[in-house]
C-alpha cells in the first residue's frame, strides 16, 4: 500500500486544503490532536498504521462527496500527491504542491473561503499548463453538475 506514507507525507497539507487544522482533524477522527501531529511528523519518528490510513481516507472521502463545488483543489492534491502520482510529471506534481502551499494556510484561516480557492486553484494550474488526469477531469466535470 503506497498511498499510506504518500497520504502521511502529505497530512498537513491536504487537511489544510481541506480547511481543517490538525484539531479539528482530530476531533473529525476521534483522536487528540497529538495524533494527528505525530503522523505528520513522518515515517523517521512514527509510521502511520493502515487502520488510520483508512479512517483519515473515510473522512477525506466523505467530505469530498459532500461538498464536490469547493473541494475540487483537495481532490486534485490527493489524486497528484497520494492516489495517482504516476499520472503527473515530477514538474506537474512539484507545481501542484507548491500552488497547494499557497492557498491552503487562506483556507484553514477562512474555511467559508474554500471554494473561492477551489476556483482560484483551477485557474492558476491551467495558467502553469498542468495536464488533469483523465480520472481528474471525469470529477471535475461531474464538479459542475
Amino acid at each position: 500500500m503506497d498511498e499510506l506514507p504518500r497520504l502521511q507525507k502529505n497530512l498537513a497539507l491536504i487537511r489544510s486544503c481541506a480547511g481543517w487544522t490538525a484539531a479539528v482533524l482530530a476531533e473529525k477522527l476521534g483522536v487528540k490532536r497529538q495524533t494527528i501531529s505525530t503522523i505528520e511528523q513522518g515515517e523517521e519518528k512514527y509510521k502511520m498504521t493502515k487502520m488510520q490510513y483508512l479512517a483519515i481516507r473515510k473522512i477525506l472521502d466523505d467530505e469530498i462527496a459532500a461538498s464536490k463545488e469547493d473541494t475540487q483543489m483537495l481532490y486534485y492534491v490527493i489524486d497528484a500527491l497520494v492516489d495517482h502520482p504516476g499520472d503527473y510529471t515530477d514538474a506537474e506534481r512539484t507545481e501542484i504542491l507548491s500552488k497547494a502551499k499557497l492557498l491552503a494556510p487562506s483556507i484553514v484561516k477562512q474555511p467559508s473561503e474554500r471554494k473561492s480557492a477551489s476556483n482560484a486553484w483551477k485557474a492558476i494550474l491551467a495558467a502553469s499548463g498542468v495536464v488533469v488526469s483523465a480520472a481528474l477531469i471525469a470529477i471535475l466535470g461531474h464538479n459542475k453538475d
